[in-house]
């Protein structure tokens, strides 16, 4: 009925969260900066392993580090707990020190003890949750652009100082979940748009030249598209080119952001974003995003991502929609509150014919098993196997 309508209308809206946000935070001390890490690790596909003693810290952690990629999605390896019994200490090392895929994996702190002393890849970045320290990646393919540490992400990509500083104001006695998820997500919006975003904001000359490339690259896209849905022999067949140009788009824009172009000098105050952003272009979450053309994102969402457009304030209209998901969360807790109230009333009568309707259908079910048996045909035994013929007898000896 109606619970089961606010239930499915909770679960399906984009800014609910399965998980709250405040226990990752808390088992990084509240630490902005080392938060923002671990998001632009996951934007960038690296490989993240999260520890702790308590493995109750490692789901609700996991589920909130993801929750802040909105409206992007990991898609990535995600093993939120992996129990220490459930591989031999050889796999659980293979998994982790040689996989080349990136991954979001979870595990206890005595699983984490081995893989340091055998020496664990240097292109991890590992979140200590009973610590809350970090340990960043120093090596690896994207080494030069991704930030070797939590005080050079500044330096790899500008505009992390403002989302640090927004999230600083998050601390243990007012921490606000609403000023997080909207703060991330306007760092998301911003990452993702290169027409108006972190790309089209820098004044580095490198940036501004992969800007003017990646506009010439849209020109000519449109211009091939609409030759091929105006021409009579290929218009048939234009709906199958469109993925595959925004494909090609996605891995362009990639590639202009990374090409280096001679720009000032490192000492200025003007430092590019173009050779962080071509790790996220080339990261799956973003050209998977990318392909959809955002056809799967919900109506609020693409309000987001285009708040400069609307003149939207993100905080106040993420704001709203947590308070209205809310009441609708308080609403469901009392009708479940309710419900338990009315079968405490109703007392033991009623459970005991709750118990019987429950043996009587486990019955019925097997009754319907034994029936569905007897209507199989019956088909005749198979015919004995041929026995082997004896051995013959042994020569008699010599004498």
């Amino acid at each position: 009925g109606a619970c089961q309508a606010d239930l499915l209308w909770l679960a399906s809206n984009p800014f609910w969260t399965a998980a709250p946000l405040e226990p990752l935070f808390r088992s990084l001390h509240y630490g902005a900066a080392e938060v923002v890490y671990l998001l632009l690790g996951l934007l960038a596909d690296q490989k993240l392993l999260l520890t702790a003693s308590d493995p109750a810290v490692l789901v609700p952690a996991a589920q909130a580090l993801r929750a802040l990629m909105l409206p992007l999605a990991h898609s990535a390896t995600y093993i939120p707990y992996l129990p220490p019994t459930l591989l031999a200490p050889s796999d659980t090392a293979t998994l982790i020190s040689e996989s080349t895929a990136p991954y979001l994996i979870g595990v206890h702190a005595s699983t984490l003890q081995p893989l340091v002393a055998e020496g664990l890849s240097p292109e991890v970045i590992v979140a200590d949750l009973d610590k809350g320290e970090l340990r960043p990646a120093t090596l690896g393919r994207h080494a030069e652009a991704f930030p070797a540490s939590v005080l050079k992400m500044e330096a790899a990509l500008p505009p992390v100082g403002s989302l640090v500083r927004q999230l600083q104001a998050c601390s243990a006695d007012r921490f606000d979940e609403t000023t997080v998820q909207a703060a991330c997500m306007q760092f998301v919006a911003d990452l993702v748009d290169p027409e108006a975003g972190f790309l089209a904001e820098s004044v580095h000359s490198g940036d501004v030249v992969a800007l003017q490339k990646w506009r010439q690259l849209l020109s000519f896209e449109e211009d091939v598209r609409l030759r091929c849905e105006r021409d009579r022999d290929v218009a048939p067949h234009a709906h199958l080119l469109r993925p595959k140009l925004r494909e090609s788009l996605s891995h362009s824009l990639a590639s202009v952001c990374a090409e280096h172009t001679p720009g000032l000098a490192p000492s200025s105050r003007s430092r590019p974003v173009g050779p962080f952003l071509a790790l996220c272009y080339a990261a799956k979450p973003f050209r998977e995003w990318w392909a959809s053309d955002g056809a799967s994102l919900r109506p609020e969402v693409r309000t987001c991502l285009r708040y400069r457009e609307h003149q939207l304030n993100l905080a106040d209209h993420v704001g709203d929609h947590k308070r209205a998901l809310d009441a609708v969360e308080t609403s469901l807790f009392a009708e479940v509150f309710e419900l338990e109230l009315e079968l405490l009333d109703d007392g033991p009568d009623e459970l005991q014919a709750a118990a019987a309707a429950a043996q009587a259908a486990g019955k019925v079910a097997k009754a319907a098993e034994k029936a569905a048996e007897k209507a199989l045909p019956q088909l005749p035994p198979p015919p004995p196997l041929p026995l082997p013929p004896p051995p013959p007898p042994p020569p008699a000896p010599r004498r």
